[in-house]
Order: structure tokens, then C-alpha cells, then sequence
């Protein structure tokens, strides 16, 4: 009989007060809180196949404020972090350096962003919001560089050099900035493995919409996937 027992944990650890608050501000609307679940983990459980989390795959959900970092082999869990960079920084690099209004700016990467590889745009094109005009090449330009910068900021994350190996099935971009056009391409131009964007699996849930079927929902429909499944269970 052996006389050791070891086990290998993800201890997950937030400010106690910061928990407190949220828990109180949702109460505030008349909602009761059943449980707490860390975000990159809920969006994982939206996006991510069962084959995926099994060979090994990194999850990132790139939001506003915050890019989420999932990493999952054999099943579980092995690796979370956020980096404090997401889509907020892009619109806040494009209002700084085509002085335009941050809502502009917003809007100009929604409709007009596009940071395919191959892409070659007229120097003299130009894009309007608004009333507010400004060169497509350079709005481009601006978002291409710091989605560059997100992807390395990403790998540095990961713990070993070697993520190909660590994650097989590659990388599954999700959140609201994975809808920039361009993007897929663009993390497999750099990272040299494979990426895909990752959509809610919201086919699994009843009655809920395709509206739902966006990246930018991934969490929300994260949370609600495991209740569901204790629904069928129970």
C-alpha cells in the first residue's frame, strides 16, 4: 500500500470584497446568485467540443476590456489567465490616432475593420461614420497592429514555448472582437497553428435563438449550458 497522495489542483482565488459587491449588486435587481463561475470557463463550455478539450486546445475570449485565456487537455482544465488588453484598446488606439470620438472609433471598427493578411486597400479610400470620415487603410493598419500584439501578448501567457504540442487542436478565438473581419486568418498568418472562431453552442439549449450564436455571447450562454444539462438530469 502506498503512504503518499499527491493530486494536482486549478485553485482559482478573487478579492473577497470584490465578490461580495458583484453578489450584492445582482441581489440589488432581485436576482439570486446560485453560483460563481470564472468567465474563460464559462465561454469554454460554450465554444469548445468535447474532442477539442480532450487533444489539448487554447481558449481565448477576447472581450472589451479583458482577452480571457482558457487552456484544456485530457478534459480539464490545465491553464486560466486575463490579460487586462482586449477590444476597448483597439478602439482606443483608432480614436487616438485618427482623432475620432471613441463611439466613432467603435463604430468604424464594427462595420469597416478588416485585418485579413493579404489584404491591399486603396491609400485613398475612405470610410464615414457619422459625419466623421477617416482613411480605411489606416483604420486597418491601426487595428491589424494591435491584434498582432493581442496574439503575442497570448502566447507569452501560455505556460511553455512549446503550445503547439500542448494544445493539438489549436486555438478558438471567441468574444465579441472575434467577429473582426480577417481575424482567423490573421492568428493562423502568426501563430502558425490551427484557429477558428469559436460560436455558442446555443443548438443544445431550448428555446434559446441564433441570435445567440455570436461570440460576443459565449459566456452568457456558457452559465447557462451546465443548468441546463442538471435540468435533463434531474
Amino acid at each position: 500500500h502506498g503512504t503518499r497522495l499527491d493530486v494536482e489542483t486549478h485553485i482559482i482565488a478573487a478579492s473577497v470584497t470584490s465578490v461580495q459587491n458583484l453578489i450584492k449588486c445582482v441581489r440589488g435587481t432581485g436576482i439570486e446568485v446560485e453560483d460563481l463561475v470564472l468567465k474563460p470557463l464559462a465561454s469554454a463550455e460554450a465554444v469548445l467540443t468535447p474532442e477539442e478539450m480532450e487533444a489539448g486546445v487554447i481558449m481565448a475570449d477576447i472581450g472589451g476590456d479583458t482577452t480571457d485565456i482558457a487552456v484544456l487537455r485530457q478534459g480539464a482544465i490545465y491553464h486560466t489567465a486575463i490579460i487586462p488588453a482586449a477590444g476597448c484598446q483597439v478602439t482606443g488606439d483608432i480614436s487616438i490616432g485618427l482623432a475620432l470620438p471613441f463611439k466613432i472609433a467603435e463604430e468604424m471598427k464594427k462595420k469597416y475593420g478588416n485585418v485579413t493578411p493579404s489584404l491591399e486597400l486603396d491609400e485613398a479610400a475612405q470610410v464615414e461614420e457619422d459625419g466623421h470620415s477617416a482613411s480605411c487603410r489606416d483604420l486597418c493598419q491601426i487595428i491589424r497592429s494591435r491584434i498582432e500584439e493581442l496574439f503575442e501578448l497570448i502566447l507569452l501567457e501560455i505556460p511553455t514555448t512549446d503550445y503547439r504540442s500542448l494544445a493539438p487542436a489549436g486555438l478558438v478565438l471567441t468574444g465579441g472582437t472575434a467577429n473582426l473581419t480577417g481575424l482567423v486568418e490573421l492568428g493562423r498568418s502568426v501563430l502558425r497553428m490551427p484557429v477558428r472562431k469559436g460560436q455558442p453552442l446555443s443548438a443544445n439549449i431550448y428555446g434559446v435563438t441564433d441570435v445567440l450564436a455570436d461570440p460576443a455571447f459565449a459566456t452568457t450562454v456558457g452559465l447557462i449550458l451546465p443548468q441546463t444539462r442538471n435540468r435533463e438530469e434531474g
